[in-house]
């Protein structure tokens, strides 16, 4: 992609702008309330809720490309909820030594739900309830279609 030369229009800026606005603040809501409610970062609950929708268990590979972030920033994030709160473990497949999983455990699904009615208050209150079922639906297409026209890299590292 050429960028020397591409000139965003005043719309584009100002939409960008509200877009990096909100999720700063709606991400800074839910990191500070899971903080101090859940004793966790919004990041942490991110493995935990990723490894949730896995039936609890994913490669660790699998996991960082879930999570848009790079293995090694994986790997950090496993190692602390594995050592400092035991609520993920790590294990070997029995069938591919070279993989390993991390594994969610009962005091991480535990943990989990301490956080839903954390990350359910957040989302309702300062979200959800400025926009109408219509709003809702609507970006909710939007954030897709933007989504699914930047795809995805191992090397992200959002801020791991």
């Amino acid at each position: 992609m050429e960028t020397g030369r591409v000139r965003a229009t005043q719309d584009q800026t100002t939409a960008w702008r509200a877009l990096f606005r909100a999720d700063s603040l709606l991400f800074a809501h839910l990191n500070n309330l899971l903080r101090d409610k859940a004793a966790m970062t919004y990041f942490e609950h991110e493995v935990l809720s990723a490894l949730d929708r896995a039936d609890g268990r994913l490669r660790m590979a699998a996991l960082a490309d879930e999570l848009m972030i790079s293995r090694s920033g994986a790997t950090r994030l496993v190692t602390k909820l594995e050592t400092k709160n035991g609520w993920v473990t790590r294990a070997l497949s029995a069938a591919d030594r070279r993989a390993t999983w991390a594994e969610l455990t009962p005091a991480g699904q535990d943990a989990l739900e301490t956080a839903r009615p954390v990350v359910d208050a957040v989302v309702a209150t300062f979200f959800a309830d400025h926009l109408d079922p219509g709003e809702l639906r609507r970006i909710a297409d939007a954030l897709h279609r933007l989504a699914d026209a930047n795809p995805g890299t191992s090397a992200f590292e959002c801020g791991l």
